[in-house]
């Protein structure tokens, strides 16, 4: 056996030691405590007190902390994506007393008229739900957005609040079919209303800008310009697509980042077109 990297310390008086760890091992129990702790969708929420703008009752809704979850991408139609939870699951806030419902940008504005007909349309029929779960299922948010949208219809909202609800209820669907898995019975529905809402955004959006001035829903004219492209290329419409995209690259605004998005549609969308020929 060789000598040990203490051997020899005997001619120190110091035997006892020469068998001592150059490396101090970690107790099991240090290093289960110095492992990162597990995190739980509902560590990233927090109930929110709204007082909503048409009946005044005070509610609960639960919202994403700011800052707390970590941006790991984004989809071609700017779905963010998370490495902890769909924050867009909580985007929607909806009054258990009277029903009113709206993305949260939207829910503080609510003109007089539309409130009126909030009241006589919803609000009668309406049966809320006064219990605030830990955390939203998909199926629960997909609940929630729909309400969101009937609320747009019937309050008449611009074409772009509607359009911007069916993008993100799309993103929802998209988010339970990558929760479900291509195998699962239920894929082929909700990838199915993915496309519907999809379609319907695209419609929105493309009437919204031929109506509305800019920013729309958080957006300027470019990025609006890029997402109509997307959805236009999602929805086939590639010569709307071809015209978006050059709009982009052509323009002096445009930043670029959103031009390298642009190019990168740019070949999706030429590969689509070859592809139909065949």
């Amino acid at each position: 056996m060789g000598e040990g990297l203490l051997s020899g310390l005997e001619a120190f008086g110091l035997k006892d030691l020469e068998g001592m760890s150059l490396f101090e091992e970690k107790k099991p129990e240090a290093a289960a405590a110095a492992a990162a702790p597990e995190f739980t969708e509902k560590d990233f929420l927090l109930d929110k007190t709204v007082t909503c703008p048409l009946c005044e009752e005070e509610f609960k809704t639960r919202a994403v902390k700011g800052g707390k979850a970590k941006l790991i991408g984004t989809d071609q139609d700017l779905r963010s994506k998370y490495q902890e939870l769909d924050i867009h699951k909580y985007d929607v806030i909806m009054c258990p007393f009277c029903g009113y419902t709206a993305l949260s940008r939207f829910f503080p504005t609510l003109l007089q008229a539309q409130g009126k007909r909030i009241k006589e349309k919803i609000t009668p029929s309406f049966k809320g739900r006064m219990d605030v779960p830990e955390t939203y299922t998909y199926d629960e948010a997909l609940e929630r957005y729909k309400m969101a949208l009937v609320n747009a219809i019937v309050k008449g909202c611009k074409a772009s609040e509607k359009a911007f609800i069916c993008l993100k209820s799309a993103w929802i669907c998209r988010g339970k079919c990558e929760e479900l898995g291509e195998q699962h019975a239920d894929y082929a529905k909700f990838k199915a209303m993915d496309a519907e809402y999809t379609k319907n955004a695209y419609e929105g959006f493309v009437t919204a800008v031929s109506s509305e001035s800019f920013p729309m829903c958080g957006m300027d004219e470019h990025t609006v310009n890029f997402l109509i492209g997307v959805l236009a290329y999602k929805t086939e419409h590639f010569d709307v697509a071809s015209k978006m995209i050059a709009t982009i690259l052509q323009s002096n605004g445009a930043s670029p980042r959103l031009k390298d998005k642009a190019r990168d549609l740019k070949e999706d969308v030429l590969k689509a077109i070859a592809a139909n020929k065949k």
